[in-house]
């Protein structure tokens, strides 16, 4: 049981050598390499937010506790002057741990945040970062960071990848306590005295924290010196171990070496890393422009099983280095399709257009364009166009041949490179295979050991395809940062500068191609891949579809899915790619599964739907929130967040019905314009960055002043559901020829 504990008398001396180092699994320590004090400890805050400036409108916050959990021994102190004071007094004993250990440096205590970023914006306003001390994984999102050479706060979110309160139930620790009880609108200052349901609230976050991540370790078999990162870090682990007998292959593959001196027109390992950067792109996500706006009913969802490890448990991918072609035509593209090699190239379109002008689902993507001119849009997707310029795998490429037609038939090959296609290799699909067979065995476990082990395969079988997607542009830099060009010292957003490939030397750039972890390539086929197979249920269904996302398709009415699904099934059995539920059924990878029957479905675009569900309720005809419980709503900056007082979502109870959701059109509202839905309680957040604020504020109560330094300000926020110019003038143009149409009946 978590003990409170004063900071300034407690002998943390005993308590450290008594924990001891901690153990490095039988493994060397590696030179440079740190020694981890052998506890757990979590580290948070609580602010309040104040608004200044004219009207109230500037946002700004300051921290009025903070909270630190080493073990069973809780700290907490009300200003940041109390905190380092604390950092200090650790900091000797630490001193002291070297010289009783006779250790080179001194041992770090590690500390968990959950979202260190939030932190992080107001330390660095206190402690001087280098960039050697940080660790960006974006800007503004440390994954750790260091401080005084002993003291490692690490990412506990990015660690995870859940929320401390799904952290905490999967875990199995007490669960963080409910934030809208809390009521963060509440001003409070460091001499604000707290009861002590929210001196509660305060110290569970760190408590369960700290026991959370204990769970994690120990059931992961890690230590502090092994555990990952990131939560994609043990995947990564284990996906490495398992391809260790194919270092060189691996590495062969990898378009690693890098050319300083080459001559214009050479390739070296940079253009190929480019052109398959050039030729990534994601999943398919789109609505179909003749039903946007409209509720439709009778809709049907189909939902791949694992659409990503599907690619790579039984598709075949590049598995030999490429080659840049000499000869860059289409007849030598269409030759080495043909051959089954990958063909990445780059190719010039014009006068193109779809050959089916009520095609639902356009495949081309402007933003995966390199160049063009002269476009009509459909959401961002291409209707026509005098131009385009875009890198395409052969994947990519056979369906805008099916799809759209252009002049002359031809289309012109600016480079190309080629590779032989394979299996991945058997060692690196038993690592995948593995995880889908625990996800599927232990789907609706009761234990908690086997919930744990279903909900980390679930997310570690998700998480394969992330690590071959994982760029190897963009460097993160923290600090005054000195332009090269003119010698001044600049200081970008916050003190950030993200430096590109574009930025670096050669020997730098072959340095960060070479670090890559896995094989870029098998990333940008694992996404190809999937759109190939979603393209073959979207052109099953014909115009009968409503909407598609990565991996589902919705239809109007009842699709004939079952005609794609007899290959998918074999297909999947042939590669064993197949596993066994608790029942003793099996489960091939890779069909497409029935999701649910809406009795009424509505969409403004990609990632904004509503519906009502079709499911049986006893209580459908005499419970008067029975449209409330059914209705599920999905829209990007809309939060699903529950209302705990009345158990439904912020969002449901704010549309209220399908009717209302509407979008609008960006800017002033004109004669024929109308507004938007807009969501208040469900539009979720807002960050404000202050990164100069230096100011003491005076509360007006107790006329006591409180400092602000540099810091962010979590402001709520309304949502608009809105569309681009493009899209709406698109929208209006088919409702417009729908009523000609019918005036002319």
């Amino acid at each position: 049981m978590a003990t409170w504990t004063d900071y300034k008398t407690f002998d943390w001396f005993d308590l450290f050598t008594r924990s001891g180092i901690c153990p490095r699994s039988g493994k060397k320590k590696k030179k440079g390499e740190k020694d981890y004090i052998n506890i757990i400890s979590a580290f948070d805050i609580e602010t309040s937010l104040i608004k200044t400036g004219p009207e109230n409108t500037d946002a700004h916050s300051f921290m009025y506790i903070w909270m630190f959990c080493i073990e069973d021994r809780i700290i907490i102190g009300r200003t940041w002057d109390e905190w380092f004071d604390c950092l200090m007094i650790l900091q000797a004993a630490l001193i002291r741990c070297q010289e009783y250990w006779h250790l080179a440096n001194k041992p770090y205590l590690m500390v968990w945040v959950h979202n260190l970023a939030y932190e992080f914006a107001f330390i660095s306003g206190l402690y001087p970062f280098t960039n050697d001390e940080i660790f960006f994984r974006d800007v503004r999102k440390p994954i750790k960071c260091t401080m005084f050479d002993c003291f490692e706060l690490r990412c506990s979110y990015i660690q995870s990848n859940m929320s401390l309160k799904a952290l905490t139930k999967q875990t199995g620790v007490k669960v963080k306590l409910s934030g809208q009880e809390f009521d963060y609108t509440k001003l409070r200052f460091p001499w604000t005295e707290l009861t002590d349901r929210e001196m509660e609230y305060c110290i569970t976050d760190v408590v369960s924290l700290v026991d959370a991540m204990r769970v994690r370790i120990e059931r992961g078999g890690d230590t502090l010196t092994t555990v990952p990162l990131t939560s994609t870090g043990y995947v990564r682990r284990e996906c490495k171990q398992s391809l260790k007998d194919r270092y060189l292959q691996i590495l062969d593959l990898k378009p690693w070496q890098v050319n300083a001196n080459k001559k214009e027109g050479d390739k070296d390992g940079f253009d190929i890393y480019r052109l398959l950067r050039d030729a990534f792109r994601g999943g398919n996500t789109h609505a179909n422009r003749a039903y946007v706006g409209k509720i439709c009913e009778n809709v049907y969802s189909y939902d791949i099983a694992s659409s990503y490890p599907t690619q790579q448990l039984t598709k075949k991918f590049p598995m030999k280095p490429y080659k840049f072609l000499c000869r860059c035509d289409a007849e030598s593209v269409f030759m080495y399709i043909g051959l089954g090699y990958s063909v990445v190239g780059r190719y010039r379109f014009t006068k193109i257009k779809l050959r089916n002008k009520n095609e639902p689902i356009p495949y081309i993507s402007l933003s995966r364009c390199q160049e063009s001119t002269g476009v009509l849009l459909d959401n961002g997707r291409i209707l026509s166009a005098d131009y385009i310029e875009a890198a395409l795998t052969e994947i990519d490429l056979k369906i805008i041949i099916k799809q759209y037609e252009f002049e002359g038939g031809k289309f012109e090959v600016t480079e190309c490179m080629v590779a032989e296609k394979d299996y991945l290799p058997a060692e690196y699909r038993a690592v995948i295979q593995d995880y889908y067979d625990k996800k599927t065995l232990l789907k609706g476990a009761t234990s908690d050991d086997d919930k744990y082990t279903y909900a980390r395969s679930k997310g570690l079988l998700n998480a394969v395809y992330g690590m071959s997607a994982t760029s190897a542009s963009g460097e993160i830099i923290y600090g005054k940062i000195r332009d090269f060009d003119t010698g001044e010292i600049i200081d970008k957003e916050g003190g950030y500068l993200e430096k590109t490939l574009g930025d670096m030397t050669p020997e730098e750039i072959q340095k960060r191609l070479q670090a890559l972890a896995f094989c870029y390539q098998w990333g940008v086929y694992t996404t190809a891949l999937a759109r190939e197979q979603l393209q073959l249920a979207i052109d099953l269904c014909g115009e009968k579809i409503l909407y598609c996302d990565t991996d589902s398709v919705k239809t109007i009415g009842d699709a004939p899915i079952h005609k794609l699904n007899d290959e998918l099934r074999k297909r999947a059995y042939e590669m064993g790619a197949y596993a066994y539920d608790r029942e003793g059924r099996e489960h091939p990878i890779g069909v497409f599964e029935f999701d649910g029957h809406y009795k009424q479905f509505i969409t403004q675009g990609a990632k904004r739907y509503a519906y009502i569900d079709d499911t049986e309720c006893k209580y459908a005809k005499t419970c008067p929130n029975y449209s409330k419980c059914k209705m599920h709503i999905t829209v990007s900056g809309v939060t699903k967040q529950i209302n705990e007082e009345t158990s439904f979502s912020f969002a449901v109870e704010e549309l209220q019905t399908l009717d209302r959701f509407k979008a609008g059109k960006k800017g002033k509202l004109g004669e024929n314009d109308t507004k938007g839905m807009v969501w208040e309680k469900a539009g979720g957040t807002m960050a404000v960055y202050n990164d100069i604020d230096n100011f003491d504020y005076t509360d007006p109560e107790t006329g006591k002043t409180v400092h602000i330094g540099k810091n962010v300000a979590i402001v709520p926020t309304t949502y608009e559901m809105t569309y681009s110019g493009d899209y709406n003038k698109l929208l209006r143009g088919l409702e417009g020829y729908a009523e000609f149409i019918e005036r002319r009946k």
